[in-house]
């Protein structure tokens, strides 16, 4: 009597609707698929049970790919970040392949399944994705930057500081009516260490603070539409943005507006450097935030039952 074999790739392809050639793809991490289109496959290779022959998950392995799943690339602080964990994961003989998962669809579990499959070795993930509860996290190879998982190794910078360095430069412009404006509502629930840095400075001195938010993952015309709805009229000697390419947006309709209020950003990436030196901002030091990442993570691959810190602050600087 022959034996059963288990489920294939077609089987992974039917169910999901898709071709092989895409589940080929989902599984290779070769060419765009949508969001919808990888989680359809993704969950149906979790139904099925699906598992890469023994030597493709041999040859997935030697290739040690690492999965980094951003938010966008919208803001340049993410490109950046990523082109320095590519450059040093190449350096350490991993192929680092880049995922943009905004959180809408898809848990961190989902990722997990990747690990457990054999198809990559490790994550870095800064996406706000959700976690089902279910999966122990404790000794999986994933590292976080900049968003707090439970029982995940997280890289930060000292937000709360630059907050206060950004608050104390304002003040010592003698701006007193002031607008933080950030882009994304979840800074708010809990409130953001850039935003209570600068207000622990702001209201040390009673000086008259309003906050708001805009979405920063909708389209830019959307953006400029919420700004626009968030600043009606020249009434604020500052506006502190959370980030910089919010701030240059405020920029740009402040001047439309007629008025030219103080506006502060936050992230300091080279191109803003570059292109727009005057934006007064805070650095993040983004190289050796990725070598930081890539370092945790390859000693979390080797050596998964290591103790690492809970959290790892990397220090800030005001570029003014």
């Amino acid at each position: 009597m022959s034996r059963q074999s288990g489920p294939t790739i077609k089987d992974v392809a039917r169910l999901a609707d898709v071709s092989i050639a895409t589940v080929s793809r989902v599984i290779n991490h070769n060419g765009y698929i949508s969001p919808k289109t990888n989680k359809s496959v993704q969950d149906a290779i979790k139904q099925l049970g699906y598992r890469l022959p023994r030597h493709l998950r041999d040859q997935h392995q030697t290739e040690k790919r690492i999965e980094v799943i951003l938010p966008s690339i919208t803001n340049p602080l993410y490109a950046e970040l990523y082109e320095y964990i590519e450059q040093r994961m190449t350096e350490e003989n991993y192929k680092a392949f880049l995922h943009f998962d905004k959180g809408d669809e898809h848990a961190l579990d989902d990722y997990v399944m990747d690990i457990k499959h054999g198809t990559v070795a490790g994550v870095i993930v800064s996406s706000p994705l959700k976690t089902v509860g279910t999966i122990n996290y404790d000794n999986l190879p994933i590292i976080t930057f900049d968003r707090y998982i439970d029982k995940i190794p997280l890289v930060k910078c000292d937000n709360l500081e630059g907050g206060k360095k950004i608050a104390e430069k304002v003040l010592s412009l003698g701006k007193k009516k002031i607008l933080i404006l950030s882009g994304n509502r979840q800074d708010f629930y809990p409130l953001n260490n850039r935003i209570k840095g600068m207000l622990s400075v702001f209201n040390t001195y009673n000086i008259d603070v309003e906050t708001n938010y805009i979405n920063f993952v909708s389209a830019p015309i959307e953006r400029r539409i919420q700004i626009t709805q968030a600043i009606t009229q020249p009434k604020y000697d500052a506006i502190c943005c959370t980030d910089d390419i919010t701030a240059l947006l405020v920029k740009d309709w402040t001047v439309k507006l007629g008025y030219q209020p103080l506006v502060t950003g936050f992230d300091g990436s080279s191109f803003i450097q570059n292109f727009f030196p005057d934006l007064i901002t805070v650095r993040q030091p983004t190289e050796e935030i990725a070598k930081l990442l890539c370092d945790l993570l390859i000693e979390k691959i080797n050596h998964p039952s290591h103790h690492f810190e809970h959290e790892y602050l990397l220090p800030v600087t005001l570029l003014d």
